[in-house]
């Protein structure tokens, strides 16, 4: 009866994590509402990875890294170019 038990909470848990899946990779570039007071209005989010998400400010065109992780979900770290300065997001579409 045990062994019962153990093979489908074994199989149940293959299950679950089979169709939950991994994300993949994808670049996106959302656009959030500037008229909102919410924090995401301020941000244009230009691409997305498995742990990270690359956005913009919206007002100053500095480019942050956000993780996505397990362990450190939500850290913002500023990109800087090869001199140390910030990265500004340049698009020839805008």
């Amino acid at each position: 009866m045990k062994k019962k038990i153990v093979t489908i909470l074994i199989l149940s848990v293959t299950v679950v994590a089979a169709l939950s899946g991994c994300k993949g990779l994808a670049t996106t570039e959302t656009e959030y509402d500037t008229e909102s007071k919410s924090i995401k209005s301020m941000f244009v989010e230009v691409e997305v990875g498995a742990e990270w998400r690359i956005m913009y400010d919206k007002k100053t065109k500095v480019m942050y890294v956000m993780s996505d992780g397990p362990e450190n979900r939500g850290v913002f770290t500023e990109l800087v170019d090869e001199n140390g300065k910030p990265k500004l997001w340049e698009n020839e579409e805008e």
